[in-house]
């Protein structure tokens, strides 16, 4: 390797934050590493949480995903959440993957393979509660259960997914997630009473699973709080055995003395207002510190914060590091994680910086920066 700018994962912290969740859940746990396991890397995090037997399974968006983790060895069960199935039934059911049924179009599509076949193809179905993106009215989901099985696949599981869960009140009896929870039960007792045969039944995202035991049932779909991101001050457990897996470091390229009154960057946005030191830092846009966090962002030298000055460009950034008299060439940088001396940076507070979600942040590091894996416990 020979850049200094890496993106470091924690599996031990992958792997305990999970743990985490399924001890307040009590109940299943599928992780959800579509995105590349939200930039943390899909087939390290699953073949982890496997080896520590901390998963029961994976939520993936696209087939692809599915596949390459099947590829990967990974064999646990893993559920394609969609919306893009469409032209992928084959290899969902040759690599024995669980499709997710949203759509009359995607039960049409499926059941054209399914019919096929000797076997009934197993699948779940996705019901619209209230989220509003993809899923089966309440009001169809018993008639399409019928015409599922009418084409050779077997609804043995419902879903849902949650609007609000992060943000709604949890001792709120009409909160959004407790009348999407009502909205579920009414799909749950039509599409039994149609003969479907189910067995599983998931609504959780990590709001919901950390904050809403109702809405725990067979299994709970974790993302965010597995890669040790997001608040829950409310729940009152998590919050401390969490622990953010992603870090994003670099080391000072180069020291430039900037004489007061001397500009730094495209557009001259920073204006040294003393003799300055700034540290140069191979690090940019294009690495996952984005532009828009120019003027905002700080980064974690030898345990301190010194704030970045000038315009964040592609592959550079700029540091000033004049009351860091002892800073030399090669000194690591943190810009996102945990570093020393409680300098820490959280993603809440990265993404803040150019108004990003967690999820921008993670997702968005960049394919460029080289991944360095730290093994997880068994």
């Amino acid at each position: 390797m020979i850049r200094r700018t890496r993106v470091e994962i924690d599996l031990a912290a992958i792997v305990g934050n999970a743990r985490a969740v399924q001890s307040i859940a009590g109940t299943a746990l599928y992780a959800v590493v579509k995105a590349d396991g939200y930039g943390h890397g899909a087939v390290s995090v699953a073949k982890a949480l496997t080896a520590a037997r901390a998963a029961s399974g994976f939520c993936v968006s696209l087939v692809e995903e599915g596949v390459a983790l099947r590829d990967a060895g990974v064999s646990a069960p893993i559920l394609v959440m969609g919306p893009s199935q469409v032209g992928g039934e084959e290899d969902m059911v040759a690599a024995g993957l669980s499709p997710v049924i949203s759509s009359d179009e995607e039960l049409d599509a499926l059941g054209h393979v399914a019919r096929h076949r000797t076997e009934p193809v197993e699948a779940h179905m996705k019901i619209d509660t209230g989220m509003g993106r993809l899923g089966v009215a309440v009001e169809r989901a018993a008639e399409l259960a019928v015409e599922a099985s009418r084409n050779g696949i077997r609804i043995v599981g419902l879903m849902t997914h949650f609007a609000c869960a992060d943000t709604d009140d949890p001792m709120d009896p009409d909160s959004v997630t407790r009348r999407q929870l009502r909205a579920f039960a009414a799909a749950d007792r039509a599409v039994v009473a149609a003969g479907a045969p189910v067995r599983v039944r998931h609504a959780a995202n990590s709001s919901g699973a950390l904050l809403f035991p109702e809405a725990r049932f067979d299994l709970v779909r974790c993302g965010l709080a597995i890669y040790g991101n997001g608040h829950w001050a409310t729940e009152g457990q998590l919050p401390q055995a969490r622990h953010q897996a992603m870090r994003l470091v670099t080391a000072i390229a180069q020291l430039r003395a900037v004489p007061a009154g001397s500009s730094v960057g495209y557009g001259a946005t920073w204006t040294a207002s003393r003799d300055s030191r700034v540290a140069v830092l191979p690090c940019g846009y294009a690495d996952g510190l984005p532009r828009r966090a120019s003027g905002r962002a700080q980064v974690a030298i030898r345990g301190k914060r010194v704030p970045l000055v000038g315009r964040i460009s592609m592959d550079i950034a700029m540091a000033d590091v004049t009351d860091l008299p002892d800073v030399s060439v090669g000194d690591p940088v943190v810009l996102l994680g945990r570093a020393s001396g409680g300098a820490s940076i959280s993603t809440a507070e990265y993404g803040a910086w150019s108004g990003q979600s967690e999820y921008e942040v993670t997702c968005g590091m960049s394919k460029r920066v080289p991944r360095t894996y730290v093994e997880a416990v068994q």
